[in-house]
């Protein structure tokens, strides 16, 4: 089994792109407000590493040649890499952009060892790639021997002597244990992996839960998972809705579109993903597509990032001006690991990524918990309006402009309007509308006896 696993890969494919970089202290990130996304091993000897604020890699080396990130151009090398392996198996699973697995058991015309070499050659040679390879008899022991000596190192395990390889290193490297893990079983004295694989069950479980079973054999260098060259995991993610009438109304087809971003960003994040581009789909009355799609710079994970792209797509799509009876949105460009964030949030500006990322956590639970509708945005709202009003024209060519089912039973929102309480707070840095924090409102909503309230 091969596993390989690109060194510093955002900035080695700027490297192989420009190769005067070669050698000297490179980082790719944020140009003047940002983080460091990947650094150079010249610039990691000298203090920089990720995701370390710019100005302060800056500081430290002054010299420093900071890069913005181009994925583009990253995916594009990741093709190539993994195209080269299938040179030598077809058995082969991209676990991410930068590493993956091979399985070599059934190549006749090189044995493995041979095999590895000549694709270490010939990823050096046609991509001036620096990469790292494991050679082992399974995914677990060649995934932890790629990464033991980086950068641009080669390591084989015997088959046979995975248990004594493993034995020595930290309980770190073994796969599902990360730093709360790690903390766990050393404050219980269990520091290597050695001393996990002596443990018994009984006593992993009261550490590991569940998965001391796993754990113990993977410490005992046992691991039986293959190759998986069709992973499970989405490609792509995608919605679609046809009206139930014609419509014109463009401020009612991003909201359609919206929601469906909110229902797929669900998704993403259950899958621990990040998506970059977006596709609008429009289908007019007479059945005719029309398709348009961007990329963002940065993969993300959160759908409020993607609303301005949404609007901007379909203004580009709906070239003709005829009524439309289908819009769909699709999500693709995945990244395991979730999103890659380069520039840093500006303070004061009320924009806070990791902010939204928590209230998106908690928003995806309430749903889960008690259902799609238990709590919903703005543009749903709308959505709500859409469904309960009926149209008395008719737009141009004949087809009715609005949506469709039948009205609800219950009273329209205007007759509702003295149970809520509508208060417009964009920011509590903003004089525009409001300077009260959210909790201020809702807490004023709940003693004025509001049963709900929009924000």
């Amino acid at each position: 089994m091969l596993h390989l696993d690109a060194d510093a890969f955002f900035v080695g494919c700027e490297v192989a792109a420009e190769p005067r970089l070669r050698g000297k202290a490179v980082a790719v990130g944020g140009m003047k407000r940002g983080i460091i996304a990947s650094a150079s091993y010249e610039a990691r000897r000298l203090g920089v590493y990720t995701p370390m604020p710019t100005s302060r890699a800056r500081k430290l080396c002054p010299h420093l040649i900071v890069l913005p990130g181009d994925y583009e151009k990253y995916e594009h090398f990741s093709r190539l890499m993994f195209s080269l392996v299938h040179d030598y198996t077809p058995l082969v699973e991209a676990g991410s952009i930068d590493e993956g697995y091979g399985d070599l058991s059934g190549a006749t015309r090189w044995s493995p060892r041979e095999a590895v070499e000549r694709l270490r050659r010939n990823i050096r040679a046609h991509l001036r790639l620096s990469v790292s390879h494991g050679l082992a008899s399974n995914k677990l022991v060649a995934a932890v021997a790629s990464k033991l000596r980086k950068p641009d190192h080669f390591l084989e395990v015997p088959a046979g002597t995975e248990r004594e390889f493993l034995a020595p290193l930290e309980v770190k490297w073994l796969p599902g244990v990360g730093p709360k893990l790690a903390d766990v079983l050393r404050s219980s004295g269990l520091h290597r992996i050695g001393e996990v694989a002596e443990a018994p069950v009984e006593s992993l479980e009261l550490l590991a839960g569940a998965s001391a079973g796993t754990l113990r054999e993977f410490a005992n260098g046992r691991d039986e998972r293959p190759v998986v060259t069709e992973r499970a995991e989405a490609q792509s993610y995608g919605r679609q809705e046809t009206f139930d009438e014609d419509t014109t109304d463009e401020a009612f087809v991003r909201r359609r579109l919206r929601a469906m971003a909110d229902v797929l960003m669900v998704k993403v994040r259950a899958d621990a993903k990040a998506i970059r581009c977006v596709e609008v789909c429009l289908r007019y009355n007479d059945m005719e597509q029309s398709r348009r799609s961007e990329s963002l710079d940065e993969p993300t994970d959160l759908e409020t990032e993607v609303y301005p792209l949404i609007d901007r797509l379909v203004r580009r799509a709906w070239e003709r001006r005829v009524s439309l009876r289908l819009a769909g949105l699709k999500f693709s460009r995945v990244y395991a690991g979730g999103p890659r964030q380069l520039a840093l949030d500006l303070p004061g500006t009320g924009y806070d990524r990791e902010a939204r990322r928590e209230l998106a956590r908690v928003m995806d639970e309430a749903v889960s918990r008690y259902g799609a509708g238990a709590v919903v945005r703005a543009h749903a709202l709308g959505s709500v309006k859409d469904e309960g009003r009926r149209m008395k024209g008719s737009c141009s060519g004949g087809a009715p402009t609005v949506v469709t089912r039948p009205a609800p039973r219950t009273p329209p929102l205007q007759k509702q309007a003295r149970a809520l309480s509508v208060l417009n707070a964009r920011s509590c840095y903003s004089f525009l509308d409001s300077l009260l924090r959210p909790a201020d409102i809702v807490r004023l909503a709940a003693e004025s006896g509001a049963k709900a309230v929009a924000m």
